[in-house]
């Protein structure tokens, strides 16, 4: 197995360089670097952890901390993506990546303990608002992090443009001539649920359209059972002046509305269109399928990734929330009016 010292003797470059390259550090330019590294792959080394994490003071290591109860954990398509992008930055520095979770064997800690535990040398947060008391310690501890679901004082985050979300599927389906649009909105302790909903009612005011109370359902999480339940009060509430286009703040809604409407004998998009947002699969697999707004899940991942590293190699400091844009994908949901 090849050491540092093979490296060194292979390359012509001091053992103490070799490790400077190997720990990512400034200094080194870059034909040295491109050197180090060939000879590197070209000898098979694997730098030794612990010895790295001696010499640079530092665990390597970035946490992950989910809030569980969301339903909305790493099998979701929205926390995959996001990840998928994260763990591909981050693993370009040489960090990998550990979850936390409350837990340590079968003894209940904090989040902010658990960290400590695993000393990780910063977070990724995805969770969102609504859970801020659960991790109101490490939210307050210094030590480096950045969220990609909520907004948290002091925090930087990296999220998806959810005003610009809300704003493309409304404006596609007033262009498409309705006027009577019903909102099936997301939490509203959630940022992307407060926001939609928000821009929901700025463009309603903003088009002159009626503001009509009935139209606006608010689901109780991110789910298809809670989106089966917020189109099923739609119904009871808007039976004598159904809507003509109804906004699904989330996709899983969007597909509860269109199995109900059908069921009712409804007519999609025929006789009520449907719009989603976060193209999630269910977006693609039902019929017809469903006019979304795309996340782009890996971009938010990457700048996470790259802006968290910054912050702990002290290349950055940073409470800023970069928004990332979404795109309007049109399916079959949706219908001009005639």
């Amino acid at each position: 197995m090849a050491t540092i010292y093979d490296v060194s003797r292979e390359s012509g470059f001091s053992v103490s360089t070799v490790s400077k390259v190997i720990n990512n550090y400034s200094g080194v330019n870059k034909e040295t670097s491109a050197l180090v590294k060939q000879k590197i792959k070209e000898l098979g080394f694997v730098p030794n952890n612990t010895a790295r994490t001696l010499a640079t003071q530092k665990s390597w290591l970035i946490g992950i901390v989910f809030a569980e109860e969301q339903g909305m954990g790493i099998m979701h398509p929205h926390y995959s993506g996001i990840l998928q992008g994260f763990k591909k930055v981050a693993g370009g520095y040489g960090y990998d990546i550990v979850f936390i979770n409350n837990f340590l064997g079968e003894k209940k800690i904090s989040f902010l303990e658990h960290c400590k535990y695993r000393n990780v040398d910063g977070v990724l947060l995805a969770l969102n608002n609504s859970f801020l008391e659960q991790f109101k310690d490490l939210l307050d501890a210094p030590l480096p992090k950045v969220s990609v679901e909520g907004i948290f004082a002091g925090v930087p985050s990296v999220i998806s443009d959810n005003a610009m979300a809300a704003n493309q599927s409304l404006k596609h389906l007033y262009m498409l001539g309705h006027r009577k649009i019903a909102i099936l909105a997301g939490p509203q302790d959630t940022v992307s649920g407060s926001v939609r909903f928000k821009e929901y009612r700025r463009f309603i005011k903003e088009n002159n359209l009626e503001w009509n109370p009935k139209y606006c359902v608010e689901a109780s999480k991110y789910s298809r059972e809670a989106g089966l339940e917020a189109v099923n009060i739609l119904f009871q509430q808007c039976w004598d002046e159904f809507p003509t286009a109804i906004y699904a703040t989330y996709d899983e809604y969007a597909s509860a509305a269109i199995e109900i409407l059908r069921k009712r004998g409804f007519r999609i998009p025929e006789d009520v269109s449907v719009i989603g947002n976060d193209d999630l699969p269910v977006a693609s697999y039902v019929t017809p399928g469903i006019t979304t707004i795309r996340q782009d899940r890996e971009q938010i991942g990457e700048q996470a990734a790259k802006l968290l590293v910054e912050i702990m190699e002290k290349k950055t400091e940073s409470t800023e929330t970069i928004r990332i844009p979404t795109k309007l994908i049109v399916r079959e949901s949706t219908f001009r009016m005639p």
